[in-house]
């Protein structure tokens, strides 16, 4: 099933899919800074788990709706579903996952705005399905040459061409089945993650390399997040950086570290389209005078 049932254009929402088959590329951390940039523009939102392991976007969310009950704040919370809880109340027995899967988005279809899906970071059916189903595709990479060689694989000579690897080859394979199926294209955006403050060698060959590959494949290319600790730091609490940083929010007051980390976060979700940027603005405005009062 690819898109058969959801589709934005039909009135359907949108399905947003964050994909890589590298585990540890930072794909839970964007989807969730997604999803909360998205329910504080007012969108309804539902997400999808389907790593049947890690799990992380879901604990990312429990850990959110903790921090929430602990400290009695509001905090923006999307209707979370993972595919271990979707297979404990679906009642058709078996372990059809993709049958289970797509059973479930269809239950979403007229409720919300946006369905973001976080995949595992492997190859398999139930994966290769949801990039189908996608209307956006963001994938995050580590900017490193190990994790680049997911998507692109670079020649050992300084001639060789840089070619399509494993994750490029099956995802043009899942956009295609997509287009012959109704005729769909997909958005697919790629950004780097944990990019390092000062340029090097490495950073321009890497740079290099995907400009190459992403005209021949199909992919966009979105600023990327610095390496910061800001970010780990987030997790264990559920917040993002567009959550409102201050001391009894967080337990710290914000600093530019913080400002920054939500900057970056704006721009590469301004790049992708979701949002009119004049509502993510808004966002960056709060966290500049969180800031500024701190100082």
């Amino acid at each position: 099933m690819l898109c058969t049932e959801f589709s934005h254009p039909n009135g359907g929402p949108r399905v947003v899919v964050v994909g890589n088959y590298k585990g540890g590329s930072g794909k839970s951390t964007f989807a969730m800074h997604l999803i909360v940039a998205l329910l504080k523009a007012g969108k309804r939102v539902a997400s999808f788990d389907l790593d049947m392991q890690q799990q992380t976007l879901s604990r990312y969310v429990e850990n959110r709706q903790k921090w929430a009950w602990q400290t009695g704040l509001m905090l923006d919370v999307p209707k979370h579903t993972s595919v271990v809880d979707a297979e404990r109340v679906d009642k058709s027995g078996g372990d059809d996952h993709v049958g289970l899967f797509t059973r479930y988005l269809a239950t979403l279809q007229h409720d919300y705005d946006f369905i973001v899906i976080d995949t595992p970071g492997n190859e398999s059916h139930l994966s290769l399905v949801a990039h189908g189903l996608a209307d956006t595709l963001v994938t995050p990479i580590n900017d490193s040459f190990v994790d680049l060689d997911v998507i692109v694989t670079i020649g050992a000579t300084v001639d060789a061409k840089p070619t399509p690897s494993r994750y490029a080859r099956a995802v043009a394979v899942a956009l295609e089945g997509r287009r012959a199926v109704c005729g769909r294209a997909t958005d697919w955006i790629v950004f780097r993650n944990r990019l390092a403050t000062i340029a090097s060698r490495n950073h321009k060959q890497i740079t290099s390399a995907l400009d190459v590959i992403a005209r021949e494949v199909g992919f966009r290319i979105a600023p990327g997040l610095s390496e910061r600790v800001i970010f780990r730091e987030f997790f264990p609490v559920g917040l993002t950086a567009f959550d409102q940083l201050d001391e009894p929010l967080f337990g710290v007051n914000p600093t530019t570290s913080h400002l920054m980390a939500r900057v970056e976060a704006r721009e590469l979700i301004e790049e992708i389209g979701l949002l009119p940027p004049h509502l993510l603005a808004g966002e960056q405005c709060e966290a500049i005078e969180g800031v500024m009062s701190a100082s």
